[in-house]
């Protein structure tokens, strides 16, 4: 039997008549008769932020057996797993945001960073199994993931980037615009007021891409690393006062990851005549790389990542 969708006010009078007249939901009786109106395609429901979808990209079982009950917000894309906690923010733009909402941010940055087009769709599948056979991300205070990243890291053989919410920004408006800058010249630069969400996610879609390919090298004889020193020759860029800070601990490779994101972010500002030489340089070598992200949404639409829990 084959009803038209011009006829469900009928069908719905005609169903209801057969439970001793008792109210029921128009939606429920909707998506009763589209279901036999062989109409499967047709979709009514409430609309969620939270990407529930099942992935045809594989995830990693034995990783995902290993992610500690305190993370109550797992995400996947493909191998590539996003881990988050109840904890809130604390330097952000209002009170009431949740652990939840950074972590849910993140998938959406890290969706767009792996589907550019945003078809729904990860442009390269190798890199993205390169990201997760390597890294996962984690969310939550720096006390509570400190123990984990080392734990997870030797049990797995991941390396955990994380978002420390209790120590740096989180600001869900910051969308890498409104910000004016004169000259990269140091290592602690950044915008006022920026996310440090954005940073975070960026520095693993690099690291994916410098274990992906050779070209993508941050050591000193690469062209990146290369445009660092020739920066810092010339007393244009400075990584020492950072050094200090970070007593020694801040090398090479941290410093070039770090200098290639500056000169995204200020790209992705708009003010590129800031930069130096070998700074263009580098921005030339990204546009370059075929696939890379030159942008990231923060209101990626597409429901890309699956939840794990």
């Amino acid at each position: 039997m084959k009803f038209m969708l011009k006829d469900w006010p009928d069908m719905i009078s005609i169903l209801q008549s057969h439970f001793n007249g008792s109210p029921v939901s128009r939606t429920v009786w909707l998506m009763l008769i589209l279901g036999l109106m062989g109409l499967p395609s047709i979709c009514l429901a409430w609309q969620s932020d939270r990407p529930t979808h099942r992935s045809p990209l594989p995830g990693d079982p034995d990783f995902e057996q290993q992610i500690p009950q305190v993370f109550t917000h797992v995400y996947r894309i493909g191998n590539f797993y996003i881990m988050g906690t109840d904890q809130r923010p604390r330097e952000t733009d209002r009170p009431d945001r949740t652990g939840e909402e950074v972590v849910l941010e993140a998938v959406r940055l890290f969706s767009s960073l792996l589907d550019t087009d945003a078809d729904g769709q990860v442009d390269h599948p190798e890199l993205l199994n390169t990201m997760g056979e390597n890294f996962a991300f984690a969310i939550g205070a720096d006390r509570t993931l400190r123990p984990i990243e080392e734990q997870l890291d030797r049990k797995t053989g991941h390396y955990i980037i994380s978002m420390k919410t209790d120590i740096w920004p989180f600001f869900p408006d910051w969308d890498g615009t409104g910000f004016r800058v004169k000259r990269l010249d140091s290592s602690m630069w950044r915008p006022r007021r920026m996310s440090a969400l954005w940073e975070e996610c960026f520095h693993v879609y690099t690291e994916a891409w410098n274990r992906h390919t050779d070209d993508w090298s941050f050591g000193k004889d690469g062209l990146l690393g290369r445009a660092m020193a020739a920066d810092i020759e010339a007393g244009a860029y400075d990584i020492r006062e950072q050094n200090r800070i970070e007593r020694g601990d801040y090398d090479w490779n941290t410093a070039v990851n770090e200098y290639v994101h500056q000169v995204w972010v200020i790209q992705k500002g708009g003010q590129t005549a800031a930069l130096t030489e070998p700074q263009q340089q580098v921005l030339k070598f990204m546009q370059q790389t075929k696939g890379f992200a030159m942008d990231m949404n923060k209101d990626y639409p597409k429901p890309l990542a699956v939840r794990v829990r």
